[in-house]
């Protein structure tokens, strides 16, 4: 009888382990259209983080290149959330990791962006931004003063083959009142011009930046759950990465949308706000 006890609690601590595996380590948030939309943050996000972080890792990942990591910092703060540096991931960030691993150190790179993007190139890279003629590599992000200049630069380097680093494919940029265009309507530009496309993008839906971010945590992919609001980006990246996902309707997709959605694009979960994350994962 004592044998059979033991082997039956063997089989239960085997489960117990198994699902503690499996068990939700971190949740991982886009920024734009699901904790804040423009200027307006929506409600009952900031309290809903604070409560996850009682139980879970609290991480951050955006396809905006616009502010580098310490800018995201200080912008959630605006938003009453808390956040550190390492906690947050952004393409700007991306793309300088991967010209550093890809590239080295102390290229001369053309940037079309604006200053977080500018910033992380330096700081993590070394890179020597160069304003016209001469670049090794274009990087690409938004920016919100493009202007001809900078896109006639950016072709002249790339038709002399120079790398083309794109931040994120992101076709529009939510904003309080509608939509803006994305840094991935800015790289159809130059794709028209050179008849290149960008040799790597860096962005959701790509699994790169989501891959670091969980590394640098030590994370599995199986243990995380990423909530965003655009389902041909941010449902299929974490589909791909193996992630539970989690469909918010603050931002781009509506619910009617979810039914038409191809099946890499489809949630796990939809819900009306982040603000009801902790719950609809069963975290408490």
């Amino acid at each position: 009888m004592q044998i059979a006890r033991s082997k039956a609690e063997c089989g239960t601590n085997k489960k117990l382990n198994a699902l503690l595996l499996h068990m939700l380590q971190a949740v991982v948030f886009d920024m734009d259209g699901v904790l804040y939309r423009g200027s307006m943050a929506i409600p009952g996000v900031a309290g809903e983080i604070s409560r996850l972080k009682r139980h879970v890792q609290v991480l951050f990942l955006t396809n905006n290149a616009t502010k580098s990591r310490a800018d995201y910092v200080r912008h959630l703060s605006e938003f009453g959330i808390i956040a550190h540096a390492s906690e947050v991931m952004t393409s700007s960030f991306g793309c300088a990791h991967y010209v550093r691993e890809n590239f080295g150190r102390g290229k001369k790179v053309f940037v079309i962006g604006e200053q977080g993007l500018r910033d992380e190139m330096e700081i993590e890279t070394g890179a020597k931004l160069v304003d016209g003629w001469g670049a090794k590599i274009v990087v690409v992000g938004l920016d919100r003063q493009v202007t001809y200049a900078k896109l006639e630069a950016a072709t002249r380097n790339l038709a002399a083959g120079a790398a083309f680093i794109l931040a994120n494919n992101d076709p529009t940029l939510p904003k309080e009142h509608g939509y803006a265009p994305g840094s991935g309507a800015i790289a159809s530009v130059l794709t028209v011009a050179t008849g290149r496309k960008p040799d790597v993008v860096v962005g959701k839906p790509s699994t790169y930046l989501i891959g670091k971010l969980l590394e640098m945590h030590h994370v599995k992919a199986s243990q995380a759950a990423f909530v965003g609001d655009r389902l041909e980006i941010d449902m299929r990246m974490a589909n791909k990465a193996g992630m539970k996902s989690v469909l918010v309707l603050t931002g781009v997709a509506k619910r009617g949308d979810v039914a038409k959605a191809q099946k890499s694009d489809k949630p796990d979960i939809v819900l009306s706000s982040a603000a009801k994350v902790g719950k609809a994962l069963g975290i408490y």
